[in-house]
């Protein structure tokens, strides 16, 4: 039987994930009175293309905590893994990578070291993180064009493209685009397209993990609902009065659970 554990089980994380994921790359979103959550931080390598899959499935999941080296020993305690570093950000934040096979990776994302603690809401929203907390996820699909037109023919409006790209570590360069709902629901993703010949981090990044189980709880369950079954989704959402994201990773140590409301597992 395979071991399964909680990370942070017993401790609550206050405040709680936040609706509203968004593009970090850009910018992080704040909305009243919960976590900030965070968008895309990639880093990976030239050359390699990214996973050809054309139909919409869950890209990265994301776990905020407030130091980032913490962030990767846990992880490699909890599951056996040790992820990679990704790189700094101009936002204030670096993240470390982790592949989670099929086109899927998770990414660690905290605070550059030495960021002081009132440096903004959004920075000081993951110094409140002492463990791996998640804290937002994307969905992707090869085809920019037909991705939002499969939104909008669902009743989902999205918002414009944004460009984006970033130079890793190794002096190679990502690029993608990303875009969001038009309406603000708590818990929705956002949506990334790679280019064709930027490497997809679950190509790059240390493997050993499988994504078992990612569910999202929210006011809006039911409006989240009718978006997993318009991109037919591998994502559990239900109706709750508050925001609650819960992913279970299946590792060579058995399986680890992570929620964004630790206190309630």
């Amino acid at each position: 039987m395979r071991r399964t554990t909680t990370a942070g089980s017993g401790r609550r994380v206050a405040p709680p994930l936040m609706p509203g994921v968004r593009r970090l790359e850009q910018r992080i979103v704040i909305n009243s009175g919960m976590l900030p959550v965070l968008g895309i931080l990639v880093s990976g390598l030239h050359g390699v293309a990214a996973p050809a899959q054309a139909v919409p499935h869950v890209d990265h999941v994301i776990l905020g905590i407030s130091r980032l080296d913490t962030g990767m020993k846990d992880f490699d305690q909890l599951t056996g893994v040790r992820p990679v570093y990704g790189g700094k950000h101009p936002t204030g934040t670096e993240n470390a990578l982790v592949s989670l096979g099929d086109g899927t990776y998770l990414e660690i994302i905290a605070p550059q070291a030495g960021v002081a603690a009132d440096a903004g809401p959004e920075l000081a929203g993951l110094l409140t993180l002492k463990t791996l907390t998640p804290v937002g996820w994307a969905v992707a699909s090869q085809n920019l064009t037909e991705l939002r037109k499969q939104l909008t023919n669902a009743a989902f409006p999205v918002s414009a493209p944004d460009d984006g790209s970033r130079v890793t570590p190794s002096s190679g360069t990502l690029r993608w685009q990303t875009f969001d709902l038009a309406t603000s629901l708590e818990g929705a993703p956002f949506f990334i397209v790679w280019a064709d010949r930027s490497a997809h981090p679950s190509s790059t990044s240390p493997s050993g993990c499988s994504l078992e189980r990612l569910a999202v709880a929210s006011p809006d369950g039911d409006v989240l609902q009718r978006l997993g079954r318009a991109l037919d989704l591998a994502v559990e959402f239900r109706v709750a009065p508050k925001m609650r994201l819960s992913l279970t990773l299946g590792c060579s140590q058995g399986s680890v659970a992570f929620s964004s409301e630790a206190s309630h597992p």
